[in-house]
């Protein structure tokens, strides 16, 4: 239940806290005993938990990963072939190396982890004899989409390339990081440069999806197959689909900051205009999250105006409808208005963009009723739909048939569908604005869901990538990007950004003993200001004074006293 002394995002900043040490305390419990089984993708469900670990110092978490990393480690010995699988394609195999080492390398390196990626991504620029070869050097192209150690696709598995390939290159630049060797900076510069010349090239609303090279005997239905299963259609959301999963955006912005190149913001900024259409879905998180980076990263506010149309795009109708029943209302008592009226209402009544407007006509509807024309969202009870019978898929951005749905129960007991934007583009709206509105909304949300998933759902790590988990509604399902609710919202809106494959601390935190993380009782709202610097709101919990230290980057210290259930601001350089 919400604190009224605190601020509304604070107290949903610490029940998020609350929620997420509670889902890692349980799901402990259930898995720390049982082997590594060998899964594609068996440690991504822990996703979230490494920003969790960053941000709070829960060591618990390091000490699980690593009893992962031994078991696939294992694994890789008995089955696997200098590093990598035998066969398989860049979609699946790569998945515990960016999804799961690669983010435990960057939170605690070490050289176990450290081997473990740099053995597979040998192989990307072909650096071991005796395999078989991935890449052409000459032509800056992967051989195929179907890779292994012991066999790569001919024919007509050849001579194609689709966005998932990025997922090699993420392995490669956390390779570099590793290392510092050059080498993987080259090949991922000159394959990301074939790319961004294709996307620049492309209009903004035909972004391409496949790449053939001028020998391809590779048949569509491959192709297809290869370019994503929610690549149905044509339609631009459609097309820019299979950049999502990929992290294609995140590639292209990783190598901006490493390098400097402005095509490389260019071409990122080109995807995340192609996103911006799906902002206002509920079901959307990546685009959100992957505007707010670009934005961050980059600087560029060129894109806000166009952010905030598509957020409130169809409110002002929906609004003037419902204005003009209440009117013919007034005018003729006709019940069918009334009806009318509140299925309108119903339809913005958990969207903050119009919840102004909405507590006005919610009036003028009682004066004429004698009632209420619907409980509003925030005094309903939030539900978790699981709805995995259609085969077919999802279009659309970060879908799938097996993700779950959200909406809220009335009093009545009948459900109808959240008509709000995402967390993550309420998150960019909050950095875009500064309506902390929006933010607490945002986070709200978040905590909602977490508690939801905790209550109902596997923790996910029989199936890390399907859409019906706790890790999936924590850090995305397959097609997200590593985008959930928690990495593309609450870990943003605490001062994290991702950078290679993980979310790292934009704005650091010291405790009172030095310690490198948020205290427990304290909640953080981080506002990034797109010319440099970031605003920092702070509310401690404690039960007396506190000295919390913060800095943005490798900036300087900025100390910040806290009283008890007060809320402060540091503004940071």
């Amino acid at each position: 239940m919400a604190d009224p002394a605190r601020p509304a995002w604070a107290d949903s900043f610490l029940t998020i806290h609350d929620r997420i040490q509670a889902w890692i305390d349980s799901a402990l419990e259930r898995h720390s005993s049982i082997p590594y089984s060998g899964g594609h993708d068996e440690g991504t469900f822990i996703a979230s938990w490494f920003g969790y670990h960053r941000l709070f110092g829960e060591p618990r978490v390091l000490e699980f990963a690593r009893f992962l990393r031994d078991g696939f480690a294992r694994r890789a010995r008995e089955n696997m072939l200098h590093g990598f699988y035998r066969t398989g394609e860049v979609h699946h195999q790569t998945e515990m190396y960016i999804c799961f080492l690669a983010r435990l390398w960057q939170v605690a390196p070490d050289d176990d982890t450290a081997e473990l990626i740099v053995d597979a991504a040998h192989h990307i620029g072909n650096w071991v004899e005796g395999f078989p070869a991935w890449y052409d050097w000459d032509e800056r192209r992967f051989l195929s989409w179907r890779i292994g150690t012991e066999e790569v696709g001919s024919g007509a598995s050849a001579g194609y390339e689709v966005p998932d390939h990025f997922r090699l290159i993420q392995m490669a630049l956390v390779a570099h990081r590793i290392t510092g060797d050059a080498r993987y900076l080259e090949l991922s510069s000159a394959y990301a440069d074939r790319w961004a010349e294709a996307i620049l090239a492309a209009p903004a609303d035909e972004p391409p999806t496949v790449l053939r090279s001028g020998t391809s005997a590779a048949d569509e239905d491959e192709v297809r197959y290869a370019v994503g299963a929610q690549h149905q259609g044509e339609s631009v959301l459609e097309r820019v689909e299979p950049h999502v999963p990929a992290g294609t955006v995140d590639v292209m912005l990783d190598l901006f900051a490493l390098i400097g190149e402005q095509r490389y913001a260019d071409a990122a900024r080109r995807i995340c205009e192609a996103l911006m259409p799906a902002l206002a879905d509920p079901y959307s998180n990546p685009p959100g999250a992957l505007l707010h980076r670009y934005r961050a990263a980059t600087g560029d506010t060129s894109l806000d105006e166009d952010v905030l149309e598509h957020l409130t795009a169809g409110i002002e109708q929906t609004l003037a409808g419902l204005d003009g029943m209440l009117r013919l209302l007034e005018q003729t008592r006709v019940s069918g208005y009334a009806l009318a009226a509140a299925r309108l209402y119903a339809a913005l009544a958990d969207n903050p963009f119009a919840a102004g407007e909405l507590d006005e006509m919610a009036d003028r509807y009682e004066e004429l009723v004698g009632e209420r024309p619907v409980t509003g969202a925030r005094a309903e009870s939030p539900a978790m739909i699981i709805e995995t019978l259609n085969p077919a898929p999802v279009a659309g951005i970060g879908k799938r048939r097996d993700m779950v749905r959200w909406g809220w129960e009335n009093e009545l007991g009948g459900l109808r569908p959240t008509s709000s934007p995402p967390p993550p583009s309420l998150m960019l709206a909050w950095q875009i604005t500064g309506d902390e509105a929006l933010a607490a909304h945002a986070l709200r949300t978040v905590s909602q869901r977490m508690a939801l998933a905790v209550s109902s759902l596997r923790d996910g790590r029989s199936h890390g990538c399907g859409g019906s988990s706790t890790g999936a509604v924590a850090s995305g399902h397959g097609r997200d990007g590593g985008y959930g609710n928690v990495t593309g919202a609450f870990f943003p809106l605490a001062g994290m950004l991702r950078d290679l494959c993980q979310e790292d601390l934009v704005v650091r935190y010291r405790g009172p003993g030095g310690e490198p993380h948020l205290p427990e009782r304290v909640a953080s709202l981080v506002r990034h200001l797109p010319g440099g610097g970031a605003e920092v709101h702070l509310f401690s919990n404690a039960e007396c004074r506190l000295a919390l230290d913060v800095a943005l980057g490798d900036g300087k210290w900025q100390t910040v006293e806290l009283p008890p259930g007060e809320a402060m601001t540091a503004n940071l350089p």
